[in-house]
């Protein structure tokens, strides 16, 4: 016999049992603070954005521009200079028939834009006599540098007032643009 075999082996140390998962939070409680003010900010933006806005406007129509517009410059047609007031008073009218009758009203002397006018068939024959009236008297201010009191704006004012009223009322044609 081996004497090696006889000699018994020594105790192996007891094996204890697995223990389960140690429950460890690994982020600092300010971490998961500021995540969650940043959660709540963005679903208040988004509830901001598609119920709480504010609608867009309506648009305006270039009668309802060029009406307000006169509207400002009827304030000052009393103590203004007639210069300016003619120059104000002709791009408003230029501007709304521009923008109502796709004309190049901006873009052409009184007399390039009369001819246009006439050749598109836009006005009736009494528009066309007041849109020269009007163009004619606004010229003899800005270019010739007539004289004018503040009757002769408020005339100016009333007539381009009468342009756009009228114009405004008239519906505007698909194939006119």
């Amino acid at each position: 016999m081996n004497p090696q075999a006889a000699t018994p082996a020594p105790t192996p140390v007891p094996i204890h049992d697995i223990s389960g998962p140690i429950a460890f939070f690994p982020y600092p409680i300010w971490m998961v603070a500021v995540a969650i003010l940043a959660v709540l900010a963005l679903a208040a933006a988004v509830v901001w954005f598609f119920a709480v806005r504010r609608r867009p406007a309506k648009r305006r129509t270039p009668a309802e521009k060029a009406l307000a517009a006169l509207a400002r410059l009827r304030a000052g047609v009393e103590t203004g200079d007639p210069y300016p007031f003619s120059i104000t008073a002709s791009d408003v009218l230029r501007v709304y028939l521009r923008d109502e009758y796709g004309l190049s009203a901006t873009t052409q002397t009184s007399r390039e834009f009369l001819e246009t006018a006439a050749s598109r068939s836009v006005f009736n024959d009494e528009e066309r006599a007041a849109l020269a009236a009007f163009l004619e008297k606004a010229d003899l201010i800005k270019f010739a540098r007539m004289h004018a009191t503040a009757a002769d704006c408020s005339a100016l004012l009333e007539q381009a007032d009468k342009l756009v009223r009228s114009g405004a009322a008239k519906p505007v044609e698909a194939g006119s643009r």
